[in-house]
């Protein structure tokens, strides 16, 4: 149903758990442990003994080796996965046992897999901190009534509960993918309903109509990640990945079946970003856009012209750093050239920069950024070749290449929002819509 309790794991939450662990091939030689999860940093599974039931710490830690793939049982009866484990640690020789360490990749809470790459009918949910705002939920309802009686007010709040949750979009992309956005409320409170909490949320839901494997479904998350980072004009990470298995279920006594949720885990994920999320910086939102959505999508997901690396460099550029540096111009002015290549613009460099400035020419943005081509290319030239600077006269640095960094990068979406259909008539209203930092600046 849309309504959850707030009891989900989430990628921003720590956990220590005991369990016992053993390898797929054999899984009787089971080997108690601790596993660790901190948020940002690592996964870590620490075993009291060893696979191969060696005693002495010196021998185990010198026959350590990697493990793809260990499973593991927690004390609440969860089964664990843990993928791509690589052995660390240090000899004890006071200890009367081995104790090996491991650092893992991945992490899955609820289930065994055998890895990444194992295929089944598979779909995900996802949630970032900025789905909600940038596609409300619009599932909760408020209700004022006057108590004549009382004299004061009756206040309600309602939601529609709805299996699966509330559907705001649904697109079917070219590759036999489903992209859905959805949203529920959540309920969480204390005994006796003295301590409620009650919220709302959008998340994504991606699914296909075949047997899919999780990395597929990963690389879809993640470029689902970059158009939002786009949208939001902020590096935008997921929160919490749940896996919905369609052979693992509850069935109850009417033969309805309930879908228990498998809680992913990695150790790349970065951490939370503690800034407030504020909808006036946006470059546009789910409303402005919504008619248009499935296009978005489908030509976002198809990339036929492999836009990938310009709106990585894009997003790269999204992130915060303590101080500006020439590299930040570097990968914005690569990522302008990759499109005007992909592009096909004919000459030279200072050529492809002339036809893309006049390309965008007729968005007010572009027109009063008046970039200087000689000074783009010399800049660039300088920076990414170090030719000398004395041929290169117009070579800009410090406030004055900031300046030029932040012109580039409105170049740059002009060319990541033309490659997904949209006219410049439509980008120039984005623009003028938008009060991001960087547009603005």
């Amino acid at each position: 149903m849309s309504v959850f309790k707030n009891n989900r794991m989430k990628l921003c939450d720590p956990f220590e758990y005991k369990g016992y662990w053993w390898k797929p091939d054999d899984p009787d030689n089971k080997v108690a442990g601790v596993l660790t999860y901190k948020p940002g940093e690592s996964i870590t599974l620490e075993l009291i003994g060893t696979f191969d039931n060696e005693n002495d710490a010196v021998v185990a830690f010198l026959n350590k080796s990697e493990e793809s793939v260990i499973h593991g049982a927690l004390g609440n009866a969860k089964k664990v996965t843990l993928l791509k484990c690589h052995p660390s640690g240090s000899v004890n020789l006071s200890s009367f046992f081995p104790i090996i360490r491991y650092t893992c990749i991945y992490c899955f809470i609820g289930r065994c897999y055998s890895g990444m790459d194992e295929e089944g009918d598979f779909r995900m949910t996802v949630h970032f901190p900025e789905l909600s705002y940038w596609c409300h939920p619009g599932v909760l309802r408020e209700t004022f009534m006057k108590n004549k009686e009382q004299k004061g007010q009756i206040i309600s709040l309602s939601f529609e509960a709805l299996f699966g949750g509330k559907t705001l979009a649904d697109v079917e992309l070219d590759d036999g993918y489903t992209i859905q956005l959805k949203a529920g409320a959540s309920l969480g409170g204390g005994p006796a309903l003295l301590s409620n909490e009650i919220g709302q949320s959008s998340w994504l839901e991606i699914s296909r109509n075949e047997k899919v494997s999780f990395n597929q479904l990963l690389s879809h998350i993640y470029k689902f990640e970059e158009f939002l980072s786009i949208a939001t004009m902020r590096v935008v990470e997921s929160s919490e990945i749940t896996i919905y298995d369609e052979e693992y279920y509850q069935e109850y006594n009417n033969g309805e079946k309930h879908h228990h949720g498998i809680y992913f885990f990695s150790s790349h994920w970065k951490g939370k970003d503690n800034e407030k999320v504020d909808t006036l910086k946006f470059l546009f939102g789910y409303d402005d856009i919504k008619d248009r959505l499935g296009e978005m999508m489908r030509l976002w997901y198809a990339d036929k012209n492999d836009m990938y690396p310009v709106r990585s460099n894009l997003v790269d550029s999204l992130e915060k750093k303590r101080m500006f540096s020439n590299m930040d111009f570097l990968i914005l002015a690569r990522a302008l050239d990759g499109y005007c290549i992909r592009s096909k613009y004919k000459g030279s460099f200072t050529n492809r920069m002339k036809t893309v400035i006049e390309k965008f020419s007729d968005i007010l943005h572009i027109r009063k950024d008046n970039i200087k081509v000689e000074e783009l290319v010399d800049s660039r030239d300088y920076y990414a070749h170090f030719m000398p600077r004395k041929g290169k006269k117009h070579v800009l640095d410090g406030f004055e290449l900031h300046d030029l960094t932040q012109k580039v990068r409105r170049l740059v979406i002009c060319c990541v929002l033309s490659d997904l259909g949209l006219d410049n008539t439509i980008i120039d209203t984005i623009f003028k819509n938008s009060n991001s930092k960087y547009i603005n600046n």
